[in-house]
């Protein structure tokens, strides 16, 4: 194998470990909880929270209410029950009967808003819910398959790299340390092939002698116009 095709194939390596790379990089960006989890989490706990809340206001006016058809109840039954005569205690007990039927009224309007406004947070904390269960269950297969794939990608860079140190040790190391230089100086492409005799690292045609040199492969043989290593396929 010619030097320029060593050198070409531990380009491709190189490439592959890079865009493997990247994608590790990004699946481990993206596993645990997705933002869209999160607000989701965030919606059904709100749900939750002022259900739980409407339930509590309900409930204190549902025994506030109790207790004053209580308070009435025995009222009446003491108004009507003839202990009371003296005209100004009757006046004021049917004065207090009258005002806690007024208050007790009012409660109950209370009442019907809060039991409304129950049923409506329970509804939103149920549709919350149903949003959560849907997004979770989609994160749960999204994760799956990001952790397969990065078993897999891991296991592929294992590979690369065994590639990758098997090709340097077969290529000598001044050329590995002028495709290193090379690499760092432009953008991780030091080699660039010849394609109907344009270099394709700068699109520009080099003359027909370095095609020749670089068809040969015997030594390394330079574009005139970007620098990089000519590689003839």
């Amino acid at each position: 194998m010619s030097r320029t095709q060593l050198l070409y194939e531990l380009q491709q390596v190189d490439i592959q470990v890079e865009g493997t790379s990247q994608r590790l990089r990004e699946i481990t960006a993206s596993l645990g909880e997705s933002a869209d989890l999160k607000r989701a989490r965030k919606m059904a706990a709100e749900g939750e929270a002022h259900f739980a809340k409407c339930r509590a206001r309900m409930r204190d006016l549902e025994l506030e209410v109790n207790g004053l058809s209580e308070k009435i109840k025995a009222d009446e039954q003491r108004l009507y029950s003839g202990r009371v005569t003296n005209p100004k205690e009757l006046a004021s007990l049917q004065e207090e009967v009258a005002s806690l039927k007024r208050w007790r009224d009012k409660k109950e309007e209370d009442l019907l808003e809060a039991m409304v406004s129950a049923e409506e947070a329970e509804a939103a904390m149920a549709e919350a819910r149903a949003i959560l269960t849907q997004v979770s269950e989609a994160w749960r297969a999204a994760q799956g398959g990001l952790a397969d794939e990065q078993t897999r990608l891991q296991t592929r860079l294992g590979e690369l790299d065994e590639q990758g140190k098997s090709l340097m040790a077969a290529i000598g190391p001044e050329d590995v340390a002028t495709y290193q230089r090379l690499r760092q100086r432009k953008a991780g492409r030091a080699v660039a092939t010849v394609k109907d005799g344009i270099c394709q690292g700068c699109r520009m045609n080099p003359p027909s002698s370095q095609v020749q040199h670089a068809r040969m492969g015997k030594e390394l043989v330079f574009c005139n116009n970007c620098g990089r290593i000519l590689h003839v396929a």
